[in-house]
């Protein structure tokens, strides 16, 4: 289990470092600014096409994290949701010690345990670290090419056959966040995609810090029926709530 490290009322960066984390939704080794740019392969193109077209989508997935003052990487089980075009709700361990929802433009990160959550505002984020790490949380699910370009660098394409952690042949592509506080925080990230069927297949990342995470994906439905209920908090009085940024109502 990794939950959340620090109390929900830390500073901003750090709030951003934890949903950012949970999520776990990008791959990253080091020089990136020595690599030239690479020409966008006809793959890439097919992936995002089909993402676009992603209703809705489920799965259950195992997170690995590698902290440089561990020997042993920290595992844990969880399950994903996500409705186009910006709906999503991750849960880490079973059963749930962290939970991260969107709907729309509000953001919520809970810890059940505890009974504690903290809203986080998309709309009013100021620029700066905060709404560039906030662009990055889509990153596997894009629904539109042209702000995806925007927002990454293609730094390179590999295709990986049939191994131990992949149960069939895969495309991982290597991508840089162009916004400077972003790629500060996040110097490159990873999606790989089945090459079947461009079905999301692993993310990994290596944060500024050295740490690394890394999901991968199994038993995945594209296109279920997802009730509204799945992106809501539902918190009672028992909950202590706190916010960063402008103050929200319970979705």
């Amino acid at each position: 289990m990794v939950p959340f490290r620090a109390p929900l009322a830390e500073p901003v960066p750090a709030a951003v470092g934890r949903v950012i984390a949970t999520l776990a939704v990008l791959v990253a080794t080091a020089a990136l600014g020595a690599e030239a740019p690479i020409a966008e392969p006809p793959i890439l193109q097919e992936w995002l096409a089909h993402a676009a077209a992603l209703k809705s989508w489920s799965a259950d997935f195992t997170q690995t994290r590698h902290l440089q003052a561990l020997a042993q990487p920290l595992t844990s089980p969880g399950r994903v949701w996500f409705q186009a075009p910006d709906r999503f709700r991750w849960e880490l361990g079973q059963p749930a010690q962290s939970l991260v929802l969107r709907d729309g433009p509000d953001l919520w990160l809970l810890s059940p345990a505890l009974h504690r959550a903290e809203s986080v505002s998309l709309t009013n984020a100021a620029p700066g670290p905060l709404r560039d790490a906030l662009a990055l949380l889509d990153t596997g699910f894009p629904q539109d090419a042209a702000t995806f370009r925007r927002q990454y660098k293609l730094l390179g394409v590999q295709t990986n056959a049939v191994g131990p952690t992949l149960a069939e042949p895969s495309y991982t592509f290597r991508l840089q966040p162009r916004a400077p506080g972003a790629k500060r925080f996040l110097p490159e990230m990873s999606v790989s995609v089945t090459a079947a069927t461009y079905q999301l297949a692993a993310t990994e990342l290596h944060f500024a810090d050295g740490s690394r995470l890394r999901n991968e994906f199994t038993a995945a439905v594209q296109n279920p029926e997802l009730t509204s209920d799945l992106f809501r908090t539902n918190l009672d009085a028992t909950w202590k709530i706190t916010s960063t940024g402008a103050a929200k109502k319970q979705p």
